[in-house]
């Protein structure tokens, strides 16, 4: 993987919210908007729904996209990053960092007693980006 340039990893930093594509083992896709926590290297972390239909995917599919975007109706100002990841369930000392991490950004997490249910590393193996690094306009193949 080519490295990420310090003002993605900062853009990816910030995001108060990212989308997550997944697919199941037949093929249906199925996206959601989740909160996420940047290791600042090459992980993202996703807390999910143990049940939900991103973890079952997830269980069939390790494969995830993550979009994490700006969107302004000036389109010279659009900012964006894709990130293709393969995902896998973290525990032990991971959790409680990446639990350190989340409470750090979301402390409103803590008013409705937000904790680990299915704490996913998304490990980061290719990226693109547009409008933070690369000029405007890009078109991704």
């Amino acid at each position: 993987m080519d490295e990420i340039p310090e003002a993605v990893k900062e853009f990816v930093r910030a995001a108060p919210v990212c989308r997550i594509a997944t697919a199941r083992a037949n093929g249906k896709p199925h996206a959601i908007p989740v909160c996420p926590a940047f290791d600042g290297e090459a992980t993202l972390y996703v807390d999910l729904t143990r049940h939900g239909a991103s973890a079952k995917a997830l269980r069939e599919n390790p494969r995830v996209a993550v979009l994490i975007d700006e969107y302004y109706d000036d389109w010279s100002k659009l900012k964006a990053v894709i990130l293709h990841c393969t995902a896998e369930e973290i525990e032990g000392e991971e959790l409680r960092s990446a639990w350190e991490l989340f409470h750090e950004k979301f402390p409103q997490g803590a008013a409705i007693g937000w904790s680990a249910r299915l704490t996913m590393g998304l490990r980061i193996y290719a990226w693109t980006e547009w409008g933070i690094v690369a000029e405007l306009p890009y078109y991704p193949e």
